[in-house]
C-alpha cells in the first residue's frame, strides 16, 4: 500500500479521486476493443524475399503469405518424383545415380540423395554332393544395393531428361510419382 501513496504523491498535479485507483489494473470494456477490420494481420508483400531451410514434408503443409484479397498467386502442390534404384554391382548403380542427379540439376530441380538403403543379402546353400558327404555345402550369396533419389519440384524439362536417359541394363528402375 506504501507504493500507492508514494504514487499518488508523486502525481498529484493530476485529478484524482483517491490514491486506490492508480494501483488497480484498467479494465477493458467492450467499446475499447478494436474491430474485427483492425485486427487484420500485415503480410509480407512479394517483393520481400524469406530463405525457407525446412524439410519437404514441412513444406507441404506451408500455406500460403498473402491472403486471398491480396491477389497472390497460391503455391501450386508440391510434387516430387521418387527414383528407387536397385543393382548386385555398385559401381553401376553409383553411376546410374549420377546420370540421374545430373540430368535433375541441369534443369534447376531440386534433389534429394541418392540414400543408400540397406543392402539385401540372399544365402543360399547348396549340398557338395547329393548322396554322400552331407556336411560337405556351398554358401552362395547375392547382394543387392539399392538407393533412394527424390526429385522435388520437377519440370517437364525434368522429366524429359530422365526420359532420355540411357541405364546400363543392370540397373532395375522404380520411378513413384
Amino acid at each position: 500500500m506504501a507504493s500507492c501513496s508514494i504514487s499518488a504523491a508523486l502525481f498529484s498535479s493530476l485529478p484524482v479521486a483517491n490514491s486506490h485507483t492508480i494501483c488497480q489494473k484498467p479494465k477493458p470494456s467492450l467499446a475499447s476493443l478494436p474491430s474485427p477490420k483492425a485486427l487484420k494481420l500485415k503480410t509480407l508483400k512479394s517483393s520481400q524475399a524469406a530463405k525457407v531451410s525446412a524439410a519437404p514434408e514441412a513444406l507441404d503443409a506451408q500455406e500460403t503469405l498473402d491472403g486471398p484479397d491480396s491477389g497472390a498467386v497460391e503455391m501450386a502442390p508440391k510434387q516430387k518424383i521418387r527414383i528407387k534404384l536397385r543393382s548386385y554391382w555398385v559401381s553401376l548403380i553409383e553411376d546410374s545415380c549420377k546420370q540421374i542427379m545430373d540430368a535433375a540439376r541441369t534443369t534447376n530441380a531440386k534433389t534429394m540423395g541418392p540414400v543408400p538403403l540397406p543392402t539385401k543379402k540372399r544365402i543360399y546353400c547348396v549340398l557338395k554332393s547329393p548322396h554322400v558327404h552331407k556336411d560337405a555345402r556351398f554358401h552362395f550369396e547375392i547382394r543387392t544395393h539399392q538407393r533412394l533419389i527424390d526429385i522435388l519440384y520437377p519440370t517437364a524439362q525434368t522429366i524429359d531428361s530422365l526420359m532420355q536417359l540411357d541405364l546400363p541394363a543392370g540397373v532395375d528402375v522404380e520411378v513413384k510419382l
